[in-house]
């Protein structure tokens, strides 16, 4: 055997064995959180919302009831929150968990457009062990709309307002208290 061959068969070999460490290029399957299906079917049920000002305040009438239900049956549990602070508020510890404006984990389609603040009430134990800037999950239980007159019981010092709904190309659900079952850093 020739040293061209040589090469030539050792170079081929290498090629082989480098390909086998890379698997073809599959399409990633992106799925859909929970909340993006909830807004896909809130908006199917008022065609026209975004041409007509009367239907979209029919919509975020709807939002306002249905939103605080939904809490409770898991709908914001596969979405990412980013912890912004963690504060001792009297005897509670509360969570200021955002889904807002730089504090998003995905930058796609309709989760561009969600502005959502969660005002966690938990225990001394779980606040002392988390990050505040880190990515979670939660399992939560809805409490309040907070407003300017009860935005105390949360620590939630600063509001813009207590806005529920579509507003330009925003939705906006405002700033909810909440009390958490369980959190989890994201991604696993």
């Amino acid at each position: 055997m020739t040293s061209i061959s040589k090469l030539l068969l050792v170079v081929t070999a290498i090629l082989t064995i480098a390909s086998c460490d890379n698997p073809p290029n599959h399409q990633k399957t992106i799925v859909k959180l929970k909340i993006e299906n909830y807004i896909d079917t809130v908006q199917k049920k008022f065609p026209g919302f975004d041409k007509n000002s009367a239907i979209k305040d029919e919509l975020n009438d709807f939002l306002k009831k249905d939103f605080k239900k939904s809490i409770d049956t898991g709908l914001l549990s596969d979405l990412p929150f980013k912890l912004d602070k963690v504060e001792k508020c009297g005897n509670k510890y509360v969570l200021n968990l955002e889904h807002s404006l730089i504090s998003k984990y995905y930058d796609r389609d309709v989760l561009n457009d969600i502005e959502l603040d969660l005002y966690a009430l938990t225990d001394e134990k779980i606040a002392k062990s988390l990050q505040e800037g880190q990515f979670y999950t939660v399992d939560l239980e809805f409490r309040d709309y907070i407003t300017f007159q009860n935005k105390e019981k949360y620590c939630a010092l600063f509001l813009i307002a207590p806005f529920m709904g579509y507003f330009d190309n925003e939705i906006q659900f405002g700033a909810i208290g909440v009390n958490l079952k369980k959190i989890e850093k994201f991604p696993k």
